[in-house]
């Protein structure tokens, strides 16, 4: 799909425009240096013809694939979300396990092309890579969670992918606590907009990584925690 993905780097810039053409950025990879920048990369010179010859060769391998060139372009993104993710843990301090996250995220927005990537996947990722050494197992596991939580990421106009829980903590809160239900009525936040993030990463980023794993298992046996059932 592209040489990048499985190659130990992460994109953080653009490697195509929306018309599909290919940028030639040697800042496009995390550990790109001087040293590493091969000769003649610039692409303007005195008298420009260095400058028309690289115009020209891009324009020759255009891509016209309406799919390849949307998923192209989010492959920077997804590397500046996972520079961003658990970064306080030191084992991203590590750049081969900030590699396999990215590759993960890169492969699941190919396959997925309906969804593709979005930000937050990162952080529903990002456990699957410190418990499972294997890149492949971590991968089919976050792929497996995904089917469930997919259509959090779904998002329009009229709706948000996490309305219906949305709706379920409002009538939850309602009844249990009406006195602040109705506060918050007053305040304009009866819609429960702010609880948008808690869902749509599962509290990874309002708990600690190892609380919100904890709050996953109990997520995780509806049966025995039903007041859970609306995560």
């Amino acid at each position: 799909m592209d040489p990048h993905v499985g190659s130990g780097k992460i994109i953080t810039a653009p490697i195509i425009t929306e018309d599909g053409v290919p940028i030639n950025d040697p800042l496009v990879l995390l550990e790109a240096t001087a040293a590493d920048q091969q000769p003649g990369s610039t692409t303007t010179t005195s008298n420009g013809d260095e400058s028309s010859s690289s115009s020209s060769s891009s324009a020759n391998h255009r891509l016209t694939d309406k799919h390849t060139i949307e998923w192209k372009l989010t492959l920077h993104q997804i590397g500046l979300d996972v520079l961003r993710t658990d970064r306080s843990m030191l084992f991203y301090e590590k750049k081969e396990n900030l590699s396999k996250l990215w590759d993960i995220l890169a492969v699941y927005a190919w396959i997925d092309k309906e969804v593709g990537y979005c930000q937050g996947m990162s952080d529903l990722c990002s456990p699957m890579i410190v418990l499972l050494n294997d890149e492949a197992d971590a991968f089919w596991c976050f792929e497996r969670l995904m089917r469930r939580l997919r259509g959090n990421f779904r998002c329009t106009q009229q709706s948000v992918g996490v309305e219906n829980q949305l709706q379920h903590l409002a009538s939850i809160i309602q009844v249990l606590d009406p006195k602040l239900h109705d506060h918050l009525e007053r305040l304009g936040g009866g819609d429960y907009l702010f609880a948008f993030r808690m869902f749509m990463v599962l509290f990874r980023r309002e708990l600690s990584f190892g609380d919100s794993l904890y709050l996953w298992e109990l997520a995780s046996m509806p049966q025995k925690y039903p007041g859970l059932n609306f995560f």
